[in-house]
């Protein structure tokens, strides 16, 4: 499993931002997918799953479709960072995360599981048990 934690800024409105932290998850049990809670010093963080594919993509181009979309902005100090816009029927939240943290997490999670080597790490058989007893 690999875990980072890191602060992003929570985008509110043209000019303002507020410290948000999280954490960034990855587990070979799950190999397509990161896990990022939101405002962990809550007592109800905000969890998201999204794609590891979708996280690197962002890291040089904006990707995304739906609920999740990500790119490469620069922070009002010219620093590189990602964007992650999420969407859900409570809202949208338009947040910045430093882009050299998130390649450094990314970095990590290449080295628990090397890209084009996810599949090896599936189990379908669980995977198709676990969504069918739970239908």
């Amino acid at each position: 499993m690999v875990s980072h934690p890191m602060t992003l800024r929570l985008l509110s409105g043209p000019t303002g931002a507020r410290p948000l932290p999280a954490e960034f998850h990855y587990s070979p049990h799950d190999p397509l997918a990161v896990t990022v809670n939101f405002d962990t010093t809550s007592e109800s963080p905000v969890r998201w799953v999204f794609s590891r594919d979708l996280l690197v993509d962002g890291l040089d181009r904006k990707t995304g479709l739906g609920d999740v979309s990500i790119g490469p902005v620069e922070d009002d100090d010219g620093m590189p960072c990602v964007q992650i816009r999420l969407s859900s029927p409570d809202g949208d939240a338009h947040i910045l995360a430093p882009a050299r943290q998130v390649e450094e997490f990314v970095t990590r999670t290449w080295q628990l599981v090397p890209p084009g080597t996810e599949s090896s790490h599936l189990d379908i058989d669980l995977a198709l048990d676990s969504l069918l007893n739970g239908a």
